[in-house]
């Protein structure tokens, strides 16, 4: 009778060295005792790797009929759900309460569809796999919710319903999850960013969209404007919708509006960039008590003019915490312009403050003389169309027409100042740069100017503003993870939902970033 076999490492000394090998063993019984003899040995087991273990337990299982495991190749894949995200998100969403909130909202209403249910799965396919919402219905049965346990899975037109109320109560919601937020995760708003990013279409058909300044070097896209309000900790609180063609300044007030009425914050400091500046907006943050930290304009401005040619020597700044990559200055009470002055009172007190980055020395540099280089070649190209000597069909064109040309061609790329420009009236276009102009404009290079009435440090004025790339780096996780675009929708009230559920997935990406900083 075959008695069972099973390993067994041996280990022997010869002089300073040890040794194991590897033996196949079976046991025995000899006068009431047990005893074990060896029958194989299959070597020195140090010498084996791991992978070739692995490749003789395959083959000795060969010669197995009726293996109890089996190897990968019996597996059979027969479907697979997602687990661990759902199981995250359901978390969050219980703790913020959000089922019970959004029906609160839709209880004396007739609906038809479960909105919470599908705005949760909406949320889940922007973390997961972001499609379309009709690809949306064909994925959710690959998604494990102990809700969807049962039951009908949504379609097409239960997520298309459920965006129609979710829009309607985007305020609301916001401000749910704010006082939510607030106390789960201890959120003090003495800070808040606040910044825009545009999101182009690839059909005309959505009203909101329209031609304006785009921020993705799509000018030839129609476009929606995006507004965000985010917290030092890189938490979304609140968001608007704009049609493309609004300008960045137009949009401060709605901002004011959501943190004085919606949110009742009665006193914070408002981190803006350069393109929020107006007078009015200023006044309009100091009247709902806000103070402010913005960036200002460096060219264009008699106080950024006369500041930065002024304060060129770096020996007058002083380093940014410990590493020093960023210098920064504090311009005396007395260089603050009149009219700023004469606004200043005595808990309100405008400030303004210098920075150079070093860094961005060279890189401003560069890319300066790569669009002068590019300006050149135009004109280049427009000198030797002019000079061909065969007739030209149609009007010929006057020295205007050609002077038009060049002040488009060049102020289109912001250049027009570097430039001296020669035109006979006839063939002859000649050009130089103007070295002048250039080497004032150089004096920017890795400059910013800041401009602000809150009463922190200069230190911590220049790191909050610093933060604002808070608000920078949302919008390119919900572009380019959440994936944004491409947009799908054309009816306004469904554009609005897709950016609410964008920002909704941000939301809870950010809090578990939070949670394990």
């Amino acid at each position: 009778m075959m008695r069972p076999l099973f390993p067994r490492i041996i280990t022997t000394k010869r002089k300073d060295r040890t040794y194991r090998y590897l033996t196949l063993v079976e046991s025995y019984r000899e006068n009431g005792k047990i005893k074990q003899r060896q029958v194989g040995n299959l070597g020195n087991i140090d010498l084996y790797s791991q992978e070739e273990i692995r490749r003789l337990i395959d083959k000795l299982r060969e010669f197995l009929h009726d293996d109890p495991y089996g190897t990968t190749q019996d597996l059979t894949t027969y479907g697979d759900k997602h687990y661990g995200i759902p199981y995250v998100v359901n978390v969050f969403w219980d703790r913020l309460g959000l089922t019970e909130f959004i029906n609160s909202l839709l209880k004396d209403r007739q609906v038809e569809v479960d909105v919470a249910l599908c705005t949760k799965i909406l949320v889940l396919n922007r973390l997961i796999a972001p499609k379309s919402k009709l690809g949306v219905a064909r994925w959710v049965h690959r998604l494990y919710l102990e809700e969807l346990e049962g039951r009908p899975l949504p379609d097409v037109h239960h997520f298309y319903r459920a965006m129609d109320y979710l829009e309607e109560m985007k305020d609301a919601l916001e401000r749910h999850l704010y006082l939510q937020l607030t106390d789960l995760l201890s959120l003090k708003l003495t800070l808040v960013f606040y910044d825009l990013t545009s999101s182009y279409f690839e059909g005309t058909h959505c009203p909101l969209s329209k031609h304006g300044y785009s921020r993705e070097h799509r000018p030839d896209r129609p476009q929606i404007n995006i507004g965000l309000l985010v917290t030092p900790e890189g938490i979304p609180i609140a968001h608007q919708v704009f049609e493309g063609n609004v300008a960045d300044k137009t949009t401060v007030p709605d901002a004011i509006k959501v943190l004085s009425e919606r949110f009742e914050v009665g006193e914070c400091v408002f981190v803006g960039d350069r393109g929020m500046i107006t007078q009015d907006n200023l006044r309009a943050l100091k009247e709902a008590g806000f103070r402010y930290i913005v960036g200002f304009h460096k060219r264009g401005r008699e106080v950024s003019d006369q500041l930065l040619e002024e304060y060129q020597d770096l020996s007058q700044y002083t380093p940014l915490g410990e590493e020093g990559s960023l210098l920064y200055k504090e311009i005396p009470a007395a260089k603050v312009p009149a009219e700023d002055a004469a606004e200043n009172e005595e808990d309100y007190l405008v400030r303004y403050i210098l920075c150079h980055n070093p860094a961005k020395v060279a890189e401003d540099q560069a890319f300066r003389e790569q669009a002068l280089q590019e300006a050149e070649a135009q004109l280049q190209h427009l000198k030797e169309w002019l000079e061909k000597e065969e007739p030209r069909r149609g009007r010929k064109p006057t020295a205007k027409s050609i002077m038009l040309k060049v002040a488009d061609l060049l102020n289109r790329k912001g250049m027009a100042r570097f430039f001296d420009i020669d035109y006979d009236g006839n063939k002859r276009l000649n050009w130089q740069r103007n070295q002048t102009a250039i080497d004032k404009e150089s004096l920017r290079d890795g400059k910013f100017l800041l401009k602000t009435n809150s009463l922190l440090p200069a230190d911590q004025v220049v790191t909050a503003y610093k933060n604002l790339m808070q608000a920078e780096n949302a919008f390119r996780e919900i572009k380019d993870f959440i994936r944004l675009r491409p947009i799908y929708h054309y009816n306004e009230h469904r554009v609005r939902a897709h950016v609410l559920i964008c920002v909704l997935a941000y939301l809870f990406e950010q809090w578990l970033e939070v949670l394990y900083r």
